[in-house]
């Protein structure tokens, strides 16, 4: 009787191209994980601004007196302001401060972050009031008759592994 040689296991060969194989599939999971950091990074960094024209509407909302006294246009810029207990500010100096803070904020969190701010009233102050005085529990301070454009700016990663100005721009009445 003749002993029939069947093959069991796998060729070196065999082997060789499912490795290939493999590897052409991994080559192609790390290209879509690293497209995917990046997509994820920038989605925080959309966040990010989302959060910061916020805050800079709740601080503008906070503080209706600079805000009728136009001390919150411009564009943001760092400085040493300071609002505490021992440096009190006036209205106008908190508005500074805001500013300041909020310059110091979009410098951390955003890469070559910089915000604007500029307000139109659709209506001057009640007549009377001119400019917008300290608020009292007789004549208090009117909400703000106006919108403000608050707009971020900030650098992004494109798909070229360089920088893309983006924007964000939030129109409302604080």
């Amino acid at each position: 009787m003749r002993a029939q040689n069947k093959q069991k296991g796998f060729t070196l060969l065999e082997v060789l191209v499912a490795v290939l194989v493999f590897s052409f599939g991994m080559l192609g999971i790390a290209g879509m994980m690293t497209i995917s950091v990046k997509n994820n990074h920038n989605g925080y960094l959309r966040s990010q601004a989302s959060f910061m024209v916020e805050n800079m509407m709740d601080r503008m909302r906070a503080n209706p007196v600079g805000l009728w006294n136009n001390a919150y246009a411009g564009v943001a810029a760092q400085g040493s302001a300071e609002c505490d207990l021992a440096n009190p500010c006036n209205f106008q100096q908190l508005a500074t401060y805001d500013m300041q803070a909020w310059a110091d904020s979009l410098q951390t969190a955003l890469p070559a972050g910089t915000g604007t701010i500029a307000c139109v009233a659709n209506n001057p102050l009640p007549v009377g009031l001119g400019v917008a005085s300290p608020p009292s529990i007789w004549s208090p301070v009117p909400p703000y008759d106006g919108v403000c454009t608050i707009t971020v700016t900030w650098n992004e990663s494109n798909r070229n592994s360089a920088t893309d100005q983006q924007t964000m721009t939030l129109v409302g009445q604080p």
